[in-house]
């Protein structure tokens, strides 16, 4: 297939509303698509859309729903089907949280677990028969991690949640190869967003792992447009991943483990 062009087409992005997924949003209107932004605060969907049509004027539609809720994600799926024909989905939606795994309520991990993975894998399942029935080589982006690509201590529950979509996403790019569709799973490390920023998580805010977002959301996009199965962005990420393969996993989760409960001790 063709690489993918987004100029006039429908593009769905979740957790539009901020960080990774509101610069995609930014970018993608700057290459003239349109856009069906999905998140839980509509005050902010309804600013982005406000910017991006009065300077790139691009046509989107706003909806606000909880991507943990199954009756939310039929009716995300109803209401863009009804906008236009979409082209490619990126499902970037996410929870983290940074500390000791049983520290969390249970409705906590589940709340995480349904919007990381049942949200996203029902999203793809909903949106993916009609790519393929359109033969337009449209495509779905897995916004993954990598936390997901090894075993992170306290990032628990978060990196066991992306490395269910890093596995779910490289088997069905698979399955579907010859049906005019592609599957991309997209895993940044650090980015700089307000999120990492106001959480515990800034200990790692002054390293070169950390990664600006307006340069994340241009690998994100080009991963997508390359059509590549599995794409981690930043030499030093990717030279990260591939020494790992070569260390005991319990040493690295070891590694991971000294580094992050450092992160957490008081300053």
């Amino acid at each position: 297939m063709q690489a993918m062009n987004f100029k006039d087409r429908w593009v769905l992005v979740t957790g539009a509303s901020s960080g990774l997924g509101e610069e995609m949003a930014r970018q993608l209107a700057r290459e003239g698509a349109h856009l069906i932004l999905v998140a839980r605060r509509l005050e902010r969907l309804a600013a982005l859309q406000a910017e991006l049509e009065r300077a790139h004027g691009s046509h989107c539609v706003t909806l606000a729903a909880d991507l943990s809720r199954a009756e939310d994600i039929e009716r995300v799926y109803r209401e863009a089907s009804q906008a236009g024909e979409v082209y490619a989905v990126i499902l970037n939606a996410g929870i983290t949280h940074f500390g000791a795994h049983l520290d969390l309520e249970w409705q906590q991990v589940n709340d995480l677990i349904a919007t990381n993975v049942t949200g996203v894998v029902h999203l793809a399942h909903r949106f993916l028969p009609d790519l393929i029935a359109r033969r337009q080589g449209g495509g779905v982006l897995l916004v993954g991690s990598m936390a997901g690509l090894m075993p992170t201590p306290f990032q628990t529950a978060y990196s066991g949640s992306k490395a269910f979509l890093s596995h779910f996403g490289q088997a069905l790019a698979q399955e579907l190869r010859g049906r005019h569709v592609s599957v991309t799973v997209f895993c940044p490390g650090g980015i700089d967003t307000a999120m990492t920023r106001d959480s515990k998580l800034s200990y790692f805010s002054n390293t070169p792992f950390l990664q600006s977002v307006e340069a994340c959301a241009a690998d994100g996009l080009a991963a997508l447009r390359r059509r590549q199965t599995l794409f981690v962005p930043g030499s030093l990420n990717r030279l990260q991943v591939f020494m790992s393969r070569f260390a005991p996993r319990g040493l690295v989760a070891r590694v991971a483990h000294d580094a992050y409960r450092r992160a957490l001790e008081p300053s």
